[in-house]
């Protein structure tokens, strides 16, 4: 325990005692310290850390003051969990170091975003299966599991960690590997928000210094005959391939939007096959550095899109018909189709605290807009769809506004209970919660009883 700063210790030895900048209300920079990207905060204290140490003295003050605490790193999760109100908000944005190891082996600081991470290894020859947006947080991509456009070559990005730094509930900073404290790392490669604040990750990169990205296009009146033929070879094709297919929503040009394939591959012969499951109209992909397949993402201030997802460990018969028939009748409609298989699926799934490794497909959709432009008509339309499609799991990363019933989705029922042990251990006080976050014990039901105190002191 950081005993620099006093167990009911203030503003001001907080101040004294944090390398980087405390914030709060009035400070220059206070309101853009509170903003993620679906959600305005207002948070007591904003603590920008720029090494580990000033994550112990947040953690310690916010005990002193009985607060609660968000994680901020890039600031993407549509359930806004980087923010709060009232509370602390740790945000790790300053440690963002990108350090290359012997044996390629790459520590990256949680604060750092992926575009920068590939484009620093970019220059090295080097590349870690991760993400698809240049500015989505290391720390929150991790936290789900990171799904990327290597993830049937390489993996989850989870897959690919070595070792990581923690900072648990009780303020000790722990590296843990699969030989030193082995559950910990269990539960940090798929549910790390839950149990600490990690700093830094250690992974394995790969040589990969360019890659063939880009999409193919066929036209809607084929979308069902696309989809599935899609769907009967992208998760079985060889590894070298990862692919996903797009239907942008009714809004865009009357509805009429060609279906796009989106694919990123070490081999153009490996397209052969989607190039004849519909009337090709145009094909562009070309060989590009791995860091341009990350886009940059931005949206109006507005905006609180509303996203869901299923993992499917097969295609059933019926699910192309049923996303093509619902898309009229919610214009504001997006979904993206991801196949799994290859690499993704060669973990066995008690592996890491990520479950889904069955899973062949992972249906995301988002209704876009602000919720006035939404109105209640699509959202409860969207909601709707959802209750019909039946998938075999959830993704943490694509939730926007998650309930009981997700958290059983993300975590089946050996993994919870298994995380729920590990809790039990590392976090009793249920110190790092929301709505995603698996609590210690199996009849709590994330209550909002703040433990924190408790919880620090139990492990003094």
């Amino acid at each position: 325990m950081n005993e620099s700063v006093p167990a009911h210790g203030g503003l001001e030895e907080l101040r004294a005692v944090v390398a980087g900048e405390v914030l709060v209300d009035g400070d220059a920079g206070y309101a853009d310290a509170g903003r993620v990207m679906t959600k305005l905060g207002r948070p007591r204290v904003v603590v920008r850390c720029v090494e580990t140490a000033d994550v112990v003295a947040a953690l310690r003050y916010a005990e002193g003051q009985d607060l609660p605490i968000a994680v901020r790193s890039g600031g993407h999760h549509a359930a806004g969990l980087g923010t709060n109100d009232g509370g602390v908000v740790i945000d790790v944005r300053g440690l963002d170091d990108v350090q290359v190891l012997p044996d390629d082996v790459v520590r990256v600081g949680t604060g750092a975003t992926w575009g920068e991470v590939a484009e620093r290894l970019g220059k090295r020859g080097l590349a870690i299966s991760s993400g698809d947006t240049a500015s989505v947080g290391v720390g929150g991509l991790m936290a789900g599991g990171g799904i990327g456009w290597m993830v049937r070559k390489h993996g989850l990005a989870i897959d690919n960690v070595v070792s990581a730094e923690v900072v648990t509930a009780d303020g000790a900073v722990r590296r843990v590997d699969a030989a030193t404290e082995p559950e910990l790392f269990w539960g940090l490669r798929g549910a790390a928000g839950g149990l600490g604040v990690v700093t830094s990750y250690d992974l394995a990169a790969v040589h990969q210094p360019t890659v063939y990205f880009g999409t193919l296009l066929y036209p809607w009146t084929q979308a069902e005959q696309v989809l599935d033929g899609w769907a009967a070879y992208a998760p079985d094709a060889p590894e070298g391939l990862t692919s996903s297919l797009q239907l942008a929503p009714t809004m865009m040009a009357d509805g009429q939007v060609p279906v796009a394939i989106q694919v990123c591959t070490t081999d153009l012969d490996l397209l052969d096959p989607l190039r004849n499951v519909g009337s090709l109209i145009t094909e562009k992909v070309a060989e590009v550095p791995y860091a341009d397949v990350f886009v940059d993402m931005t949206m109006p201030a507005e905006w609180r899109p509303r996203i869901r997802n299923g993992f499917y460990n097969a295609w059933p018969d019926d699910l192309s018909r049923k996303l093509l028939d619902v898309r009229p009748r919610i214009p504001g409609l997006a979904m993206e189709i991801r196949a799994l298989g290859g690499a993704y699926g060669a973990m066995p799934a008690d592996g890491t605290a990520f479950a889904h490794r069955d899973a062949r497909f992972l249906v995301n959709s988002v209704l876009m807009g602000s919720p006035e432009q939404q109105g209640p008509q699509q959202r409860a339309d969207f909601d709707a769809l959802w209750r019909t499609l039946q998938p075999d799991g959830a993704y943490l990363n694509f939730l926007s506004d998650p309930t009981d019933a997700d958290l059983d989705s993300c975590y089946p029922k050996e993994h919870r209970a298994r995380l729920a042990a590990l809790k039990q251990t590392v976090d009793p006080g249920h110190v790092f919660r929301s709505a995603l976050t698996v609590p210690p014990r199996p009849e709590w039901t994330g209550g909002r009883h703040h433990l924190m105190r408790w919880a620090m002191r139990s492990r003094r």
